[in-house]
């Protein structure tokens, strides 16, 4: 703000006039103006911007508020700020390609880092490690974006998933839950399966279509289950073609009695899945192509 003066004038003499105000009195209008400046902003009036200690920071001090953030070549150094992660400078981040909060000191080696995935096919991956750089792993975090919840309740680890169930008749609101869209009368899918699709071929058989088949690794169906305690409702069994397409068959659970006084589990009559529950299934789907690794630049 431009510095302002204010002459108030000299007094007149003379008649009626004041002597005692003779000469010019000027008010540095600035002056008060810091004041009430000061009355504001306490100490932070009069400290430094920068990032030393007792500094006032700016936009873009330790990477916050920046648009492009500095470039990491390494997270193996404690630091505090915000970085951009390059695929293949890392040596112990979950994925390649992604941003780091690092908090830290560049003359310890102890620290804490989150870091979450930016490139496609990789979004989601979350992960954290604190401890000694030299061989602290990252731990990946679990949400909804990477685990299911099955019909009874439990989580599990996901990927591709596909829910069968009668989608208009289903008594579960959670059937369509977080990112689950429909996928055909008799199925609703992730955003992972997207495209993959349900059909219902007689009782208690449906074939799933559009993906590569069940998954290659972890579990790949689980039964029906109740909401209410996960009691098993129903006993599923699969079926793979060379073309990917997968069937899934529903039986009712027969229980039969051995020779030796033993209640043995068994398959029994063809079933619908119930409307109180769905069959989870794990796919595996086709890579995604995608682009080269973005260029980082910084301002």
């Amino acid at each position: 703000m431009p510095r302002q003066e204010i002459n108030i004038g000299t007094a007149p003499t003379g008649a009626g006039g004041d002597t005692t105000r003779s000469g010019a009195v000027k008010i540095n209008a600035m002056t008060a103006e810091l004041y009430a400046r000061d009355a504001q902003l306490g100490t932070a009036s009069n400290a430094n911007v920068g990032t030393a200690p007792g500094n006032v920071m700016e936009v873009g001090a330790f990477g916050l508020g920046k648009k492009n953030n500095p470039i990491a070549s390494t997270m193996n150094t404690w630091t505090t700020d915000f970085s951009v992660i390059l695929g293949g400078t890392t040596l112990y981040s979950p994925v390649d390609n992604g941003v780091l909060m690092n908090i830290g000191h560049p003359s310890s080696t102890y620290g804490g880092q989150l870091w979450m995935s930016v490139f496609p096919g990789t979004v989601g991956t979350i992960g954290f490690r604190s401890g000694n750089y030299a061989d602290a792993a990252f731990n990946t975090i679990y949400h909804t974006g990477n685990t299911t919840r099955g019909s009874g309740g439990a989580l599990s680890a996901a990927s591709p998933i596909m829910r069968i169930a009668c989608v208009t008749a289903s008594e579960r609101r959670d059937l369509q839950e977080e990112t689950f869209g429909p996928a055909g009368e008799w199925g609703v899918v992730n955003s992972e399966a997207r495209g993959v699709s349900v059909e219902r071929m007689g009782v208690g058989e449906y074939k799933i279509a559009g993906s590569l088949g069940l998954a290659l690794e972890g579990w790949r169906t689980q039964d029906p289950c109740s909401p209410d305690g996960g009691r098993t409702l129903g006993v599923t069994e699969s079926e793979q073609s060379e073309d990917g397409t997968v069937i899934i068959r529903l039986f009712k659970q027969r229980w039969t009695l051995s020779d030796d006084g033993e209640m043995l589990p068994g398959r029994g009559a063809p079933m619908d899945v119930p409307p109180n529950s769905w069959i989870d299934v794990r796919l595996e789907m086709p890579k995604i192509e995608t682009p080269p690794p973005p260029t980082f630049t910084e301002e």
